[in-house]
């Protein structure tokens, strides 16, 4: 597993980042089980918080196999109280092929986490990464009404175009 550097809480939990690996599913549905109704209504667009089981591993899995021509993950982790690793955060992008140089990006963090630098970090190594792949635009759909993740795009210093459609922000950040 390469590590991609740490961080530190302002509460001084200390966090480690890394690619997503295919063993990862069960980090990421322990995450997803930690986040709240809110946390979930905003990143994935869900009104409701009792999702099947088989649902939420599924598409832990599919996250946590990917394609890497197309796809990059990263995730962030800690080691809790218990003595084991648990993920308090994760950002990835997709894009359709490889010649593409654009991707759709998301990022969510636990909500214990949020607030400390957590996700502006986890955006500019991925942006980092994006940019050696040649990605120049990251995309995404933002619910109109989330302002903390559009105010989160304003500290990474990168401008950004959107319009509003039926609730939910288009939005296109050049990495440039």
């Amino acid at each position: 597993m390469e590590n991609l550097g740490g961080f530190t809480t302002r509460a001084g939990k200390q966090i480690t980042f890394r690619y997503v690996q295919k063993e990862d599913a069960a980090l990421l549905v322990d995450l997803f089980n930690h986040l709240s109704f809110e946390a979930k209504r905003l990143r994935f667009h869900l009104y409701t918080d009792k999702l099947p089981k088989e649902r939420i591993w599924k598409e832990a899995t599919a996250l946590a196999t990917l394609n890497p021509t197309l796809q990059v993950a990263i995730v962030a982790t800690t080691i809790e109280a218990d003595g084991q690793e648990h993920a308090v955060g994760v950002v990835r992008f997709a894009r359709a092929t490889p010649d593409d140089t654009e991707a759709e990006v998301a990022v969510v963090v636990r909500d214990d986490i949020q607030r400390n630098g957590l996700a502006r970090r986890l955006l500019e190594i991925l942006a980092e990464k994006a940019r050696q792949m040649g990605i120049t635009h990251f995309t995404g759909w933002v619910l109109a009404e989330n302002v903390r993740l559009m105010k989160l795009i304003e500290k990474l210093k990168l401008p950004v175009e959107s319009e509003i459609r039926y609730g939910q922000r288009k939005i296109r950040i050049p990495l440039t």
